[in-house]
This record gives C-alpha cells, sequence and structure tokens, in this order.
C-alpha cells in the first residue's frame, strides 16, 4: 500500500472506532472536533498539546475551495496539576486553525489561519479562507495554541 493510503485508512479507522460523525473528500471535511489527551501525539507537523485538555463541543467544516470555519465551546485544561488554571485556557489567549494535508512526503501543515482569541470560557470562532494545494488527501483539521506569542501544538483536532 502506498503512504497515502495506508494515511486514508489510518483517518477511515479513527473515525470509525471513535463514533464521530465525518464527511470528506480530497479537500472537503465536516466533522466534529477532540480535545488533546497530552499523550504526545503528533499530528503531522504539529506537536501535541502539553496538558490535558477538555472540549464541551466543537466542529470544523472545511470546503474544496478552502473555505474554513471552527467552532469551539469551552475549550480549557483539564489537568489538576495545573491548580487554579484547570478549567481555564491558562496563559493560552489565541487559537489559529491548521489543515494538515496527506502526501508523497507524508502529513503536514498546508495551510493555516491567522490567530483568533480565545475567551477564558475556552470558546472560539474562526472563518476564513485558506489555500490547498492540490491533491490534499484526508486533510484533518488542528486547533494551535499561541502561548507567550508564539504558535505551538495543537489542543483539538478533527479525526482523532
Amino acid at each position: 500500500m502506498r503512504s497515502i493510503e495506508i494515511c486514508s485508512v489510518l483517518v477511515t479507522g479513527i473515525v470509525w472506532m471513535t463514533g464521530l460523525p465525518v464527511t470528506a473528500s480530497a479537500a472537503d471535511l465536516k466533522a466534529h472536533l477532540v480535545a488533546c489527551p497530552a499523550n504526545k501525539t503528533a499530528i503531522g507537523d504539529v506537536g501535541s498539546c502539553g496538558k490535558i485538555w477538555k472540549l464541551k463541543s466543537g466542529e470544523a467544516k472545511l470546503s474544496d475551495d478552502g473555505k474554513l470555519q471552527v467552532a469551539v465551546k469551552g475549550l480549557v485544561l483539564n489537568d489538576e496539576t495545573t491548580g487554579e488554571f484547570n478549567g481555564t485556557p491558562d496563559g493560552v489567549d489565541a487559537v489559529a486553525a491548521a489543515v494538515i494535508c496527506n502526501g508523497p512526503n507524508g502529513a503536514a501543515v498546508a495551510a493555516q489561519t491567522d490567530v483568533v482569541p480565545l475567551a477564558k470560557n475556552g470558546d472560539a470562532k474562526i472563518n476564513a479562507k485558506v489555500n490547498l494545494p492540490g491533491g490534499c488527501i484526508a486533510p484533518v483539521v488542528v486547533l494551535r495554541e499561541r502561548y507567550e506569542g508564539k504558535i505551538g501544538g495543537w489542543l483539538a483536532a478533527t479525526g482523532m
């Protein structure tokens, strides 16, 4: 099997195992988001979060023409080791949505939005247009943190 086929089978298997509804074509996606479990799972070339997060609800929609809509509610820490910051976004003040495409060289960020504020209750909405490369196979949308002014790992993702 070629690596692209393996990635497609893997994403399909993850979606089937989690029971999350998803529809996808080459670059068309509508899926629920799940929070990062802090198990050091990188998605493509994006590292994972450093702590456990939870999410009340989240959804991402990506159309073939690059229209990207992401909405999250209640994206906050779920990690007692953070003390008084548990249940808050702590120092994460904004998020950016990245589209990871599978290609001949593996999975990598193909497009990323500008950052939008992450409210203290963990809510954020992104409405953007991204330029996707031709042949974006099995896209995954990840919400990346901005912490101390730098874009970092993923906090929520589709198809995990």
